[in-house]
């Protein structure tokens, strides 16, 4: 018989994803910020895709830490709208 997970450890893995999450959340905010300032002078082809890959990306991470903040582990559990 296969030992089920503990509550702590289920908690401790929820806390551990949401601290993921809030730090990918800030890595990409201040990597946003450098890409904004560095738009006053314009921004290279790769820089102005980069900067839109950050901005899709980091709705989706706020939704994902609510989720998890909320109990819903199971991402199929509540839908995501992304912009198109």
């Amino acid at each position: 018989m296969a030992a089920q997970p503990s509550a702590a450890s289920a908690a401790s893995g929820a806390d551990e994803r949401e601290r993921e999450l809030v730090e990918r959340i800030n890595a990409l905010a201040v990597e946003r910020a450098a890409l904004y300032r560095q738009a006053v002078n314009g921004l290279t082809a790769e820089q102005r895709l980069r900067l839109k890959a950050i901005n899709e990306e980091l709705p989706a991470l706020w939704i994902e830490r609510r989720r998890a903040q909320a109990g819903h582990d199971d991402p199929s559990a509540v839908p995501v709208h992304r912009a198109a």
